[in-house]
């Protein structure tokens, strides 16, 4: 039942992230791309959330964390069914997925199982969330006839089924198995140290890599102060907890277009994959191995943009991520709750050409203009993966020289 409530809080976590776009504003619903305000978004406040929560709850009892916990879920989806509407919605259900993840990587302590389960549940759902909503709305697939009561109109009937039927589930587990453990205090000053600044300081290296006029060097310049921010910060948690954001921030450097998902086929073997990954990193942790299968994935991606191949390294990618995630499980509770939104909030944007349309001189044409966002062409993303992956690797091996972090409180 602990495993349960984590899978299925984790996926009420991830699927509402994978409805909060990186670039949107909370701040002003007409902030543009290259406003400031575009840095204040629904993952930054989302990992702030989730940062905070964690040390508040800290030293509570087991039952305080689950009000927190179950009031966090009840936030969440009434913001997907459309009952908490505007920019008064965005924040809350940005912050409610905050709360979400910080109570149960509480709930969760110590339990490898359960922070495994928690990981990879907001893991997929958050990077595959729009497949499955893609898949529910398709005319080939199974359609849901169901009008959502409320004002809002971007309310998709799809998404609200799932988000409710998980909800439900999520409470009830949630209650289940932690209404009479005790839990265990953890450390909160480094929590506060790293999970505070990181966010925001991630959230203004990707403004600046995603800038209008940015090319190579100033994205590759944003990509190696987003690998220094990863470092610093993953030395700064206590005793070896950093390896979890370490790997998670590679993890989001190789894999910035995500997974290979374009029919209900690949969704089921994407998450296939994220299981059957997850369940041998548990049971034959390997933290080098799973470093290994990063770069073989970067260097797959690298060969495939010169020769005819289908896209392994997509395919492959989420049982390598989870793999790699599971083996260096456990850790603090509060270093997991900062260390889980790193994989949305240090991925830089990598759209080469954005084309749109504008009225020309005459009423009888068109002219396409292309907008550029950001540089990078393939060769250059799959050498920096690489080169990220080796890193990584080198600050894993100085980390892992740490004696263990002692589980009690500071």
């Amino acid at each position: 039942m602990k495993v349960l409530s984590m899978i299925l809080a984790g996926f009420v976590v991830g699927y509402a992230v994978s409805d909060i776009r990186p670039f949107d504003s909370l701040l002003s619903s007409t902030a543009e791309f290259g406003s400031p305000t575009t840095i204040v978004n629904g993952l930054t406040v989302l990992a702030l959330t989730a940062c905070l929560v964690s040390v508040a709850l800290a030293r509570s009892s087991a039952r305080g964390v689950l009000v927190v916990a179950i009031g966090a879920v009840l936030v969440v989806v009434f913001r997907t069914v459309g009952m908490v509407t505007g920019m008064f919605g965005d924040w809350a259900g940005a912050v409610g997925a905050g709360a979400l993840l910080g109570a149960s990587a509480v709930l969760a302590g110590r339990h490898r199982a359960a922070q495994a389960s928690l990981a990879v549940a907001a893991i997929g759902a958050g990077l595959l969330g729009t497949a499955l909503d893609a898949l529910l709305q398709a005319d080939d697939g199974p359609v849901f006839v169901w009008d959502v009561a409320g004002a809002e109109d971007a309310v998709v009937p799809e998404r609200a089924i799932v988000m409710v039927i998980a909800a439900l589930g999520t409470a009830l587990s949630l209650y289940q198995a932690h209404r009479d453990v005790a839990l265990q205090s953890h450390e909160t000053r480094r929590t506060l140290l790293v999970g505070l600044p990181l966010p925001i300081a991630a959230g203004v290296v990707s403004w600046f890599a995603g800038g209008h006029d940015s090319g190579d060097a100033v994205w590759l310049g944003a990509l190696a102060g987003m690998a220094v921010l990863a470092v610093v910060a993953a030395f700064a948690l206590p005793g070896r907890d950093g390896r979890v954001l370490l790997v998670l921030f590679a993890s989001a450097t190789i894999g910035s277009m995500g997974f290979a998902v374009e029919d209900s086929l690949q969704l089921a073997v994407s998450v296939a994959l994220l299981v059957v990954g997850a369940g041998i990193g548990y049971r034959w942790p390997q933290l080098y191995v799973g470093l290994g299968g990063l770069l073989v994935v970067a260097g797959a991606s690298l060969i495939e943009g010169y020769v005819a191949l289908p896209s392994l390294s997509q395919f492959a990618l989420p049982f390598v991520v989870a793999y790699a995630l599971v083996s260096v499980l456990s850790t603090a509770p509060g270093s997991l709750a900062v260390a889980l939104p790193a994989l949305f909030t240090m991925s830089l944007p990598v759209t080469v050409f954005a084309a749109s349309y504008q009225a020309g001189l005459s009423l009888s044409s068109d002219n396409a203009v292309a907008t550029r966002t950001s540089e990078p062409d393939h060769l250059v993303l799959s050498l920096a993966g690489l080169v990220v992956v080796a890193v990584v690797t080198v600050a894993c091996a100085v980390l892992m020289r740490r004696p263990t972090q002692n589980p009690a409180a500071r």
